[in-house]
């Protein structure tokens, strides 16, 4: 017998307690990433080469491409069980389930072979030099087969993620990202290579999916999979909702690796590198907000799915916007207003020395990176509330605007070059974005001076406390070592925080914001006071 829905009121409750826990865990899993991340491309490219470390970004590229023709059928798992849930259906989150399994396993296995089959047409696109072909052919086939698997076993991170149990997936995302970066340093320090990077890779996903099945088993009671389940009804749902994220996601999987993707062939696999290596780190900042994109679309599911038609469940979506969106703004601007006041001393402390271009386009990309976050809340509230077409308002956009912006970025420079790619995407990007967020805003009726005044202008208050340290940063890592400049950047990210938040505090956040993260951290320390003392003993 299926569960009654919750009570209207209750529903708003629900999502509170369940986006609190959520996004919690999963900005410190996030964080955690960030740190193991940073370690990484340094090691890495001192061990390899510039140019076999542009192969394995450029990998990741294909790999992206050929896992969109299941990424719509992930979105529908999240939207549909959280609405299915909320209404007390589990048995049709089951049917949607098994036959979204059924249907990946058969497209992930026609698209290996494809792959297998043009292969050697693609390292010749690529233009990767002998040296490394037996390499490049042994990584993308295996990094694109356990990718495949990797999307068809996906539903078991969905179904947690749709009833609202983000914390569970990220705990194991960040063990299995963990384990991941302590073969890497194993492996490639050991001397394997771009190999070892591939075996990591494919030992972290096989792990992540099995706990992930674990979890699901144990936490989702309801869970029960099999072909026998499947349905015209649920295949008609992943091909409705599914078939349109599908293309948005292979739009913005496009959009997002455009000038690494072109960059190869037109400029060589140097040039994505150094690409790479100029949006690696605003990439990785931007993982943090995401948190609550994550947490977004189930939530505007669940309050869709209890509370539609409804003047409660109007004024719930859009305090979750606006709140939404002020929070991820705040937490992108602390990581990319440092980044990109002292892009330079970074640089060389983190990679050791200062490669052409990669200064200005962490500039750019930290701006870009940051206007794109801006998007998230809209897109997530539009999912969750049946509406995923919507997002075409950006993706196109960004399209048309790249389809100028590129060839301009040639003209001015009379050639293709690293950084005139990464410019022209980059403007193409905040184009687009500024004019989804006016769109999203008309859709969920936000004033324009509202979300000017509690989103935007926050936003830009770490950068004006980042060019405090600028100059003191530049000059201080110059003419010191390089573990000299670590220790000094150290203690610029410290003061900088300490005086952003005194900042924050004191000029952006009202005294309800104040109160509520003074409540919050005071719940934290008495969990972990309690903890520590346990541990002593």
């Amino acid at each position: 017998m299926s569960t009654p829905p919750a009570a209207p009121q209750g529903h708003a409750a629900t999502v509170r307690e369940a986006l609190s826990r959520n996004v919690g865990v999963d900005v410190a899993a996030r964080v955690g990433y960030l740190l193991s991340r940073f370690f990484i491309p340094p090691f890495v490219v001192a061990h390899i080469g510039m140019e076999a470390y542009g192969l394995w970004a450029t990998v990741f590229i294909l790999v992206s491409y050929v896992g969109m023709s299941t990424l719509g059928v992930s979105n529908a798992y999240v939207k549909y069980i959280a609405q299915y849930m909320s209404r007390g259906q589990p048995g049709k989150a089951n049917a949607l389930l098994s036959t979204g399994v059924t249907a990946t396993l058969t497209i992930a296995l026609v698209l290996f072979t494809l792959m297998a089959l043009c292969l050697p047409r693609v390292i010749v696109l690529l233009k990767v030099p002998p040296a490394l072909q037996a390499d490049a052919r042994m990584v993308v086939l295996s990094v694109v087969a356990i990718f495949l698997l990797d999307l068809a076993l996906c539903c078991f991170d969905d179904a947690l993620s749709g009833c609202q149990r983000t914390a569970e997936v990220q705990t194991i995302w960040a063990i299995s990202y963990l384990v991941e970066t302590a073969l890497i340093f194993a492996l490639v320090g050991a001397g394997y290579g771009i190999r070892g990077l591939a075996y990591a890779f494919v030992i972290r996903t096989l792990l992540a999916n099995a706990l992930s099945a674990a979890v699901a088993h144990r936490k989702l009671h309801w869970l029960s999979l099999s072909p026998f389940k499947c349905s015209r009804e649920a295949a008609a749902v992943l091909m409705s909702f599914g078939g349109i994220t599908q293309l948005q996601g292979l739009l913005a999987i496009g959009l997002n690796s455009i000038e690494r993707a072109i960059a190869a062939p037109l400029i060589g696999l140097d040039a994505a590198g150094l690409l790479d290596i100029g949006k690696k780190l605003p990439a990785m900042a931007a993982s943090v907000p995401s948190a609550f994109a994550t947490a977004f679309m189930p939530a505007a599911s669940y309050l869709h799915g209890g509370l539609e038609g409804t003047d409660e469940g109007r004024e719930a979506m859009a305090k979750l916007y606006l709140k939404g969106a002020r929070y991820m703004n705040l937490s992108a601007a602390y990581i990319c207003g440092l980044l990109a006041t002292s892009p330079v001393p970074i640089l060389l402390v983190w990679m050791g020395k200062l490669y052409p271009g990669t200064a200005l386009l962490m500039v750019v990309f930290c701006v870009s990176t940051q206007v794109h976050l801006m998007t998230a809340p809209g897109t997530s509230m539009l999912r969750g509330m049946g509406r995923p077409g919507q997002e075409f308002v950006y993706s196109l956009g960004n399209l048309a605007v790249l389809a100028m912006a590129v060839p301009a970025s040639w003209i001015i420079a009379g050639r293709w070059t690293v950084v005139g790619l990464g410019s022209a995407v980059a403007a193409a990007t905040v184009v687009s974005a500024i004019i989804f967020i006016c769109w999203a805003n008309h859709l969920l009726a936000i004033p324009g001076r509202r979300y000017l005044e509690f989103v935007v202008i926050p936003g830009l208050v770490p950068y004006l406390v980042g060019l405090l340290f600028a100059i003191p940063a530049y000059y201080g890592v110059a003419h010191t070592s390089r573990w000299g400049g670590a220790a000094l950047m150290t203690l610029v990210g410290a003061l900088y925080s300490a005086v952003l938040v005194a900042v924050v505090s004191l000029s952006v956040l009202e005294p309800g914001e104040r109160y509520w993260f003074g409540a919050v951290i005071r719940q934290h320390l008495a969990r972990l006071v309690p903890a520590l003392r346990g541990g002593e003993a």
